[in-house]
């Protein structure tokens, strides 16, 4: 939106009309905290556990509660601590002990160092956007590095 990529990937539909978008997959997330951070603090058993704990956000807290609340999460604006609006930088304050962060399963299953809390809840089921400039996307070269990109994102 602020033109500082020529491709993104989001989790949230574009809704700026001069950008192209298209829904590559949804993928499954849950949530995870450091091994360190849950044995000073504790591994929630239930829902309601979670309100005695940090969560660290990433980008719009209001959005992600909009869509954690309806799912039974009794957290609030009161229990994110910390946050970025880069989701590779609140996934760094995950794996250094700052508290819970959503994470996308297949990447939080390959770092070392990091639990999923409350293992037999549904998963968060989530889009993954590739969203470029109108104009962009029609360039020859960035139109192949765009579909370049979905293929690998879609797992094909």
């Amino acid at each position: 939106m602020r033109r500082e990529a020529d491709i993104a990937v989001r989790h949230v539909r574009p809704e700026q009309p001069d950008l192209i978008a298209r829904l590559v997959r949804e993928a499954n997330g849950y949530f995870y905290a450091a091994t360190d951070y849950l044995e000073r603090r504790g591994r929630p058993q239930a829902l309601e556990d979670l309100t005695a704990h940090d969560f660290i956000g990433s980008g719009n807290v209001a959005r992600m509660l909009a869509h954690l609340t309806p799912l039974g999460f009794p957290i609030t604006e009161e229990n994110f601590r910390t946050g970025s609006d880069s989701g590779l930088v609140a996934w760094e304050m995950c794996k250094q002990g700052f508290g819970i962060a959503p994470m996308a399963e297949e990447v939080a299953e390959m770092t070392p160092g990091v639990e999923r809390i409350l293992p037999k809840l549904d998963p968060i089921v989530f889009p993954i956007w590739l969203t470029t400039h109108r104009e962009l996307h029609n360039s020859r070269r960035m139109r192949l590095v765009f579909d370049t990109l979905a293929a690998h994102l879609a797992g094909s």
